[in-house]
């Protein structure tokens, strides 16, 4: 005899609430947004140089003494920071599941609208190397 109890109760699971599949669209589309403005103005939350093991806060200019700067990992903690923040603000707004499909295509349009300024903007790095 097969055991369906594991199998009843995946298929009895409950999707996942709108207010969750709000934050994640939101979180998606202002760390999308977030990260481009933080690489276009230069706004990382750390500076890490690799080479000697060290961090220091904010934007630092490459040294020769401490070799090449790394602003991806502040870039990124800042974008998440600020997209956290933002999802939840959204969050908690009156919403419906209507509202939510438009906000998956805005996330889509915006993915693809920033997508050819974020390839400008490091195009520096991927030829000056």
């Amino acid at each position: 005899m097969r055991d369906t109890s594991t199998s009843h109760a995946v298929s009895q699971g409950k999707p996942p609430s709108v207010k969750k599949l709000f934050f994640l669209l939101s979180f998606s589309f202002f760390a999308c947004l977030a990260y481009v403005c933080c690489d276009l103005f230069k706004l990382p939350l750390f500076t890490y140089y690799p080479a000697v093991d060290e961090y220091v806060f904010g934007f630092a200019k490459m040294t020769e003494s401490q070799g090449p700067a790394m602003y991806w990992y502040g870039w990124i903690v800042n974008a998440s920071l600020f997209a956290t923040i933002a999802a939840l603000i959204t969050t908690v707004l009156p919403l419906s599941i209507k509202m939510t499909k438009y906000i998956a295509h805005l996330l889509w349009l915006a993915v693809w609208g920033l997508l050819p300024v974020l390839i400008n903007s490091l195009n520096y790095y991927w030829t000056h190397v």
